[in-house]
């Protein structure tokens, strides 16, 4: 269970997809068990992060199983 403290510092790091332009992930087997997302923000700004590969693989799985949360 999640302390207000926890919902407070998640809060904070909330990205807004509309201030985002586009999103890339790139996997490679040379290096297994990361990726890298790719982020450009609306005016150009970029960000790359370094992302464990299970996160992905846990985010193609809802997707590929409709466990998106749409209806």
């Amino acid at each position: 269970m999640r302390s207000s403290m926890d919902n407070d510092l998640h809060a904070s790091f909330r990205v807004d997809l509309d201030d985002v332009r586009s999103l890339e992930i790139s996997y490679s087997r040379a290096r297994p068990d990361k990726a890298h997302l790719a982020v450009e923000y609306v005016g150009g700004r970029v960000r790359v992060f370094v992302v464990d590969r299970h996160l992905i693989e846990g985010l193609l799985g809802a997707l590929e199983h409709g466990e998106t949360g749409e209806t």
